[in-house]
């Protein structure tokens, strides 16, 4: 069976650190907003060492939030620095509609900052739980054995390559 890895956008690629600044995602200034250290290098990496074509990025936005990311992710060279095809692209409205698109996708490993996220991903067997809120941590807290935490990009290359 062929490896393929699912990836969030918000928090996981884009960087919520600018949140309270005036360069955050939510302000008009968006296109400013910071990705997560080492993101884009760790995808390329992957993609050439392990998941070749088959990193997916799937998100769960409204309509306004999929245009702003979509124009992000242009803005910031997305596709072409990390070698992520830009069909691989996917939007849901709700957290739970992750699952069915990641089971039709066969994805064999998903990413997300939200612990909630990786409990409805059933048909995913190697989840991994990015730089998570102890809030989200406590409130999920039932999920926590079937995830890996990652606390950076490092990490995640640590333990997928």
């Amino acid at each position: 069976m062929r490896e393929r890895l699912g990836v969030d956008i918000g928090g996981v690629l884009i960087d919520r650190i600018n949140d309270d600044t005036d360069t955050s995602f939510y302000s008009d200034n968006y296109l400013k907003t910071t990705a997560v250290p080492g993101a884009f290098d760790a995808l390329r990496q992957l993609s050439e060492r392990r998941f070749g074509s088959q990193i997916h990025l799937v998100s769960k936005c409204g309509p306004r939030v999929e245009q702003k990311s979509r124009e992000w992710l242009d803005h910031h060279d997305f596709f072409r620095k990390t070698r992520v095809d830009p069909m691989n692209i996917h939007f849901c409205r709700q957290r739970q509609e992750k699952a069915p698109i990641c089971e039709t996708l066969g994805l064999t490993h998903f990413i997300d900052d939200r612990l909630e996220v990786l409990g409805y991903l059933k048909s995913v067997p190697n989840l991994y739980l990015f730089h998570p809120t102890s809030g989200e941590v406590e409130k999920h807290a039932q999920h926590l054995d079937r995830v890996d935490r990652v606390e950076s990009w490092d990490d995640v290359l640590a333990a997928l390559t």
